[in-house]
């Protein structure tokens, strides 16, 4: 699902001949670049791939009252990088556990849905400096707060993870003695697991649990992990013209208060 695609270029020699060489790191950095910008560069769209809905991340159903339809911090985020590069933003729904195969066939140019930085997405492909500061979460019933205030506290219980993500990465590391794991396909289908007593509790990312409590007077937060997490938006290794882009967006909007304005919108104050 990982896998990197493999680039051929042609480089024309002096004498007329053409040769076919691998896309590696020995390729010529201006005719890597020239490729990796064509997408977006000629049909002036920068398209991305997202897993919706992750709220307050990413979320809509693509007929929001915003240019691409679709709003959430993170989308926010891109499209002011978009607007500021006088680019479209067209959003690709795409299911977590499958978004890094849709990056590496090349379905999207970058991938900006909530991508935690870990060792293993740094080697395989390039990211942008870390833009939102994360960590995960339990999420309970009320009615269980007092019950399952930890990760320990849910030994032998069951516990609700998105496939795919570190959030299962973690609870699969730290996981209390005879519990076990559901690995669901997204956020809505961990919640409605949880609040129908088919899962004891959700860990997932920090920010999209504490949205959920807000809207669900019946859950609540009970543990929050300081797991050290960052947020970037991930593009294709050797696509360099697009992790620039985003890089140099995203700090364009932390000097000019952007960021600061969209952060307010989601989380009602400065981070």
């Amino acid at each position: 699902m990982r896998s990197v695609s493999v680039r051929i270029s042609a480089v024309i020699l002096a004498s007329g001949l053409v040769l076919s060489a691998c896309g590696d790191s020995k390729t010529d950095t201006a005719t890597a670049t020239a490729t990796a910008t064509e997408s977006w560069s000629s049909s002036k769209t920068l398209k991305i791939c997202s897993d919706i809905p992750y709220e307050p991340m990413e979320y809509g159903d693509g007929s929001e009252a915003t240019p691409s339809g679709y709003t959430g911090f993170d989308i926010d985020l891109v499209q002011k990088i978009a607007d500021d590069a006088k680019l479209k933003l067209s959003v690709s729904v795409t299911p977590f556990d499958g978004i890094f195969g849709a990056l590496n066939a090349k379905k999207c140019d970058a991938i900006v849905s909530s991508v935690s930085i870990n060792d293993e997405r740094k080697k395989n492909y390039g990211l942008t400096e870390g833009y939102y500061d994360s960590g995960q979460s339990l999420l309970v019933r009320k009615a269980d707060a007092d019950t399952y205030k930890t990760l320990p506290d849910l030994a032998g219980k069951n516990i609700g993870v998105q496939t795919g993500t570190t959030g299962e990465d973690y609870t699969k590391a730290n996981l209390p003695a005879g519990a076990t794991i559901t690995s669901l396909a997204d956020a809505p289908a961990l919640f409605a697991a949880l609040e129908s007593k088919k899962i004891d509790a959700v860990l997932q990312d920090l920010p999209v649990n504490l949205f959920r409590a807000t809207k669900n007077d019946q859950v609540t937060v009970s543990e929050k992990i300081d797991t050290k997490e960052q947020y970037a938006m991930a593009t294709r290794k050797d696509d360099a013209a697009t992790l620039k882009l985003l890089g140099d967006g995203i700090a364009k909007a932390k000097s000019d208060g952007s960021y600061d304005t969209i952060f307010e919108k989601y989380f009602g104050k400065k981070p």
